[in-house]
């Protein structure tokens, strides 16, 4: 049972063909990059602050609160750009098979990358003013 396509390679379909592999690829790094930093923020793999270790315990810190549902949304866009590589990566497969020129005007791609360029930008203000709210030196 073999489910490969031989496409005769006219024009310029092998390098279609390995950019449209490159782009999946590139998504596959990116979210699973954010999958690991998200579980890693959930699980809490990071160092004690010294007030942590002198007060109590460092699992009823004040950052529990922010770290849990940040890692949490880390893990949700991991998935859903894992999600929207692969079928970006069908669709663009599909097109190829059937000799369809298949240009995709980027729009929404640039709107995912300028709202996750946002939610880190707002990620690390919030960042700042905890740290300086909690440890005024």
């Amino acid at each position: 049972m073999d489910l490969s396509l031989v496409i005769p390679n006219k024009v310029s379909m092998a390098r279609d063909q390995l950019a449209g592999e490159r782009n999946y690829l590139t998504f596959l790094r990116f979210s699973c990059t954010l999958i690991v930093l998200g579980f890693t923020m959930v699980l809490k793999f990071r160092l004690p602050y010294e007030d942590e270790l002198t007060d109590g315990a460092p699992w009823e810190s004040d950052r529990d609160q922010i770290t849990t549902p940040l890692g949490y949304c880390f893990v949700a866009i991991g998935f859903s750009l894992f999600l929207y590589g692969f079928v970006r990566y069908y669709l663009n497969q599909r097109a190829l098979v059937r000799q369809v020129n298949f240009i995709q005007a980027g729009w929404f791609s640039v709107t995912i990358i300028a709202v996750l360029a946002a939610f880190g930008i707002g990620v690390m203000i919030l960042a700042t003013i905890h740290s300086m709210l909690f440890n005024p030196s």
